[in-house]
Parts: C-alpha cells; structure tokens; sequence
C-alpha cells in the first residue's frame, strides 16, 4: 500500500502527516519534491488532526523533534528537583530541554560549541544555565553546581565522541544518560565505569504516540517551539537553505520549505 502526500507546509485539509517511522525517514526519496510516497503507509504513519486553535506552524515540529525531545526527557526518567544536562543545543536538544522542563527539575544546563544557539536556548528559558566545552570545564562546572555529585540526567543530542564521553564522565552515580543523538561511527561504551558508576543509559528511536498529548500541552500554551524557526524560504531557495543550515550560519535553527514559487 503507498499513500501519496503533499509535502507542503500547509496542508489544506487540517489532517497533518507529523510522523513518519524510521524505514521512511531515510530510505525515501522526495522529501522535498511535491509529493511523497509512503510504503507500506497504513503501518507506519500516524495522523493526529491540528485542533482550530492552532497554526501549521505551531505544531510543525510535533512529529519529528519535539517528539525526538520529549522522547529523550522521558527516558531520562526526570524527577522534580533534578539537575539535567543536555548536550548539544541544536532544535532537537533544545526540544529536549523544553520538555525536560514538564518535569520540574531544578536546573537544565545546556552545553554546546556554539555560543549563539547557547543564547537562544537562555533567552527563551528553554536552559537555566550553559557551558561551552571550549571555554569550561564542563565536568568540573557540573559538579561545582551539585556538590560534587554531577548531573541526575544527561540527555546527548549532539551525536559526536566528545559529547558521548561526557556524558557518562557528566553524569551522577546511579544517574541516568539519555541517548536522543544519532552517530556517524560506532561509539566505544566505557564498560568499566558504567558499572562502576551503577548509570542506566537508555537509548532508541522515537515512537510517535505522544503526538496527541504534545499538541495538547502546545494548545494550552505550556509548549512553544516557534521561536526555532529561524528562517523561511521556498523550495526554489533549497541550496541556499542547506549551505546556510548545514554551516550553522546566520543563527540559523531551522530553515522552514514552503512550496515552489513560480
């Protein structure tokens, strides 16, 4: 079965397509053309209709990284009072912090190379405070802030060595990493200190289930991601949208494609 949608940012009919599984997320092409083909499209795509109250734009992200976010904040089993570390303050790690932030934690530090998306995420209380692992040392500022016990959850979205090291060397004994990142090699895990450190480290691709009450929470005004959408051109500028979002330049977040202007 295939069904057969129009990748547009508007969809006339209210009824959005906000999650597609990970056998079509990568494996299909036409993502940015006019339509999209699904395979086997009854078993892998959830549609959850866009209440009234709401623009396309106020949910945009609701399938792919607030969701991814929201997984990541999940998994790291948060509990009120918490210190939570995310790595990497990228539109998914900062969809993590927001959705860590449902769960009352004390503190949520965000820790990325780039100054500018740190800014982003404490200008609009997404992070409470934030590290540059160039300029601090984020272990010792962690432990600083917690008595010397380290983070309770870390959440890695970055998806690099560095950032994957961290986090077990970040987080408290009996702690909690929540692995949201996707890696390009194979990560060596550090067994003797995981086990020494008794840490539970959870990791997977995100399901869609939550969409539903996601919405919600962004209709009741306790969500808003919109600020992450830095930047908007049509298909006809895709190039140019790559080469500015791929470079992280101009404090592009996410570059959003409306359809091709004639």
């Amino acid at each position: 079965m295939y069904l057969v949608v129009p990748s547009k940012l508007i969809l006339s009919s209210r009824l959005a397509i906000l999650k597609w599984r990970m056998v079509f997320c990568y494996q299909e092409d036409g993502c940015q053309a006019e339509y999209v083909r699904v395979r086997f499209a009854s078993n892998s795509v959830d549609v959850v209709k866009i209440p009234d109250v709401l623009s396309d734009k106020d949910v945009l992200f609701t399938g792919d990284i607030l969701s991814t976010g929201y997984f990541g904040a999940e998994n790291g089993n948060i509990k009120p009072g918490d210190t939570v570390v995310v790595f990497g303050a990228g539109a998914v790690g900062m969809c993590a912090m927001l959705t860590a932030r449902l769960y009352g934690p004390a503190k949520i530090i965000a820790v990325d190379t780039n100054d500018s998306r740190l800014d982003v995420a404490l200008k609009n209380k997404a992070a409470d405070l934030s590290f540059n692992p160039i300029k601090d040392d984020v272990v010792q500022k962690v432990k600083d802030l917690t008595e010397g016990r380290g983070a309770d959850v870390v959440i890695e979205a970055a998806g690099v060595k560095p950032t994957f090291d961290s986090a077990i060397d970040v987080v408290r004994p009996s702690g909690t990493v929540s692995i949201i990142a996707l890696y390009a090699e194979p990560q060596t895990l550090q067994m003797q200190e995981i086990t020494g450190k008794n840490l539970t480290i959870k990791m997977g691709w995100v399901h869609s289930t939550k969409m539903k009450k996601l919405i919600d929470l962004i209709a009741n005004g306790v969500i808003d991601t919109k600020f992450l959408q830095t930047h908007e051109a049509p298909l006809n500028d895709i190039v140019k949208g790559y080469d500015i979002f791929g470079g992280q330049k101009d404090g592009c977040l996410k570059w959003l494609v409306t359809p091709y202007q004639k």
